[in-house]
């Protein structure tokens, strides 16, 4: 298993001056606690995997890092694109743009720059 995740999480956390328990403390499980010191630990020694995409999310908010920066390095989604996948009609979407991108590589930036052209015509 490659430790690239938690070799950057302690790289940051370190670098800010944080500790595991000060980190822990900002960061909660889905059961509404906050994630414990060994749990953390283990995951910056790679004993573990990383988690889950919503404690990936806010890890790199208390660690000053771009969230997807952190998913990729994970191999993991965000949050937001897990939910809205989950919806049947978007979906099928996110598999149709993916097959197309598949196919021809530069459907990707035909697709981001009708994309930056609505956001620039909404203003």
């Amino acid at each position: 298993m490659s430790n690239e995740f938690g070799k950057k999480i302690k790289q940051e956390r370190l670098h800010l001056d944080l500790s595991l328990r000060k980190v822990c403390e900002a960061v909660f499980s889905d059961k509404k606690k906050p994630i414990s010191v060994s749990y953390l630990n283990d995951i910056e020694q790679g004993y573990r995997n990383p988690p889950d995409s919503k404690i990936i999310v806010q890890l790199a908010k208390v660690l000053k890092l771009e969230p997807q920066d952190l998913l990729n390095l994970a191999g993991k989604v965000h949050p937001i694109i897990e939910d809205v996948s989950k919806k049947t009609e978007v979906g099928v979407l996110f598999r149709k743009i993916a097959e197309h991108i598949e196919r021809d590589p530069g459907f990707a930036a035909k697709i981001q720059e009708q994309l930056d052209k609505n956001k620039d015509d909404q203003k």
